[in-house]
């Protein structure tokens, strides 16, 4: 299989993949996906491609996916820029696979108009033990400075990726508990109330986490200050216009 015309367009795809700064960190077999549609959704299953077998799902860990990004950001009023940056290039990655699986199908953990699978929900199944104290998950290479991109969805039948728990808060001090000023982060879990009441009343977090900075894990993977502030910017406007703050 290693030689087969698939597994030559795999290896491009991971080859292009690496160098534009995102990462294929789980290739899931069919058994562990589940798009979660309801009943009544207009993509249920049934509308999928019968036979898909492999979830390649991609992230983007560190600061490389953010400088290709910044390099080629263009101007204007886009209130979502990474998100489309991110949709071309994502497209223009899985223009390699299609040579193979001329059916794949791509997905987004944002809107998009040509979403036909829900991203979140998507895999159950995954330990929880990848969910860190301050509600980040936590990547085995890049610690909490990763985010998903995107899930890629075909019948080429790759080898699994990345299924093992990944679990390095059990012997950790937990300096992320300490570092949070609302008091929202514990080994037990995530107060996310607590965070947002925090963000919204006081400026010290509306363009950072002091918790995440204060986590141990791949601190050579670091964000820097322009792409945390930028993050941090964007979630604290999820939640203020919902709440009609501009």
């Amino acid at each position: 299989m290693s030689r087969s015309p698939a597994m030559t367009c795999w290896r491009r795809f991971r080859t292009q993949a690496d160098a534009s700064g995102l990462n294929v960190r789980r290739v899931l077999p069919a058994e562990r996906v589940d798009p979660h549609f309801p009943a009544d959704h207009p993509a249920a299953p049934a509308r999928l491609r019968p036979g898909y077998r492999r979830a390649v799902l991609l992230g983007s860990g560190g600061r490389t996916f953010w400088d290709a990004f910044q390099s080629q950001a263009p101007g204007g009023r886009d209130a979502h820029p990474l998100d489309r940056y991110t949709v071309r290039m994502v497209e223009a990655l899985a223009g390699t696979l299609r040579e193979a699986d001329a059916g794949l199908v791509t997905a987004y953990p944002f809107a998009h108009a040509r979403q036909i699978v829900p991203f979140r929900g998507l895999t159950r199944g995954l330990p929880e033990q990848q969910m860190l104290p301050f509600g980040v998950a936590l990547d085995a290479r890049y610690g909490p400075w990763f985010a998903w991109r995107a899930v890629l969805l075909t019948t080429l039948e790759l080898p699994p990726e990345g299924l093992d728990a990944v679990s390095q808060c059990a012997a950790c001090p937990a300096p992320c508990v300490t570092a949070c000023p609302a008091g929202a982060v514990h080994k037990a879990g995530f107060e996310l109330a607590a965070c947002t009441a925090f963000r919204i009343a006081a400026p010290t977090c509306r363009e950072t986490c002091l918790s995440r900075l204060a986590c141990p894990v791949a601190p050579d993977q670091r964000y820097g200050p322009a792409q945390m502030a930028f993050h941090y910017r964007a979630s604290l406007a999820s939640i203020l216009v919902p709440r009609g703050v501009p």
